[in-house]
């Protein structure tokens, strides 16, 4: 069988025919290259599973952008997008990072040295989610606050409208009752 491409999902998600499957589990343990995208595959399915769920607020209203939003550069920049673009980078720099070439090691003869004990600096890595997470919700919160003064315009716009439409409305049915008694007097 040739390498698993774009069936890797349907063979970790279980969903090639019977045949198919054995053939791909047997490549699978012979073929490294196959075997670290599953491992990678899995890596990722595991992230995104844990990964938290976060719900819109209740008060987004999700509609066309208007003229104004459409000039901004950041127009086109919304959280569902840049959540998705940043989950692609890092599967595809993990990918990158797995694949790459790993040089030979290499070999130097040098005189018996006292030993040197290393000690291996400790990362927060607690300390690092906590500080993307905050520069997430800070950057989230004003990606809100803008949607709100949007949401707030569009609803003056509406009763604006409405208020236009019942003006309308009053004086046709102001001119239909006067081309009724038009019509009745002739």
């Amino acid at each position: 069988m040739a390498h698993l491409g774009d069936k890797l999902a349907e063979f970790f998600y279980q969903e090639l025919p019977a045949a198919d499957m054995r053939e791909a589990a047997r490549h699978v343990e012979s073929c490294a290259e196959c075997r670290l995208q599953v491992q990678q595959f899995e890596k990722t399915h595991l992230f995104l599973k844990t990964a938290p769920d976060v719900d819109p607020p209740r008060r987004v209203v999700f509609s066309a952008p208007s003229n104004q939003a459409r000039q901004s550069w950041l127009a086109w920049l919304d959280w569902r997008s840049v959540a998705a673009a940043s989950a692609a980078a890092a599967v595809l720099a993990g990918v990158v990072i797995r694949l790459a070439p790993v040089p030979p090691p290499v070999t130097v003869s040098m005189p018996a040295a006292a030993p040197v004990v290393l000690q291996s600096e400790k990362v927060d890595y607690a300390r690092i989610v906590s500080e993307v997470r905050q520069s997430e919700r800070a950057w989230m919160t004003r990606e809100l606050d803008k949607r709100d003064k949007e949401i707030q315009r569009l609803q003056g716009e509406l009763a604006y409208y409405e208020n236009f439409q019942r003006a309308v409305m009053k004086e046709t049915m102001e001119n239909a009752s006067s081309i009724q008694l038009l019509a009745a007097r002739r």
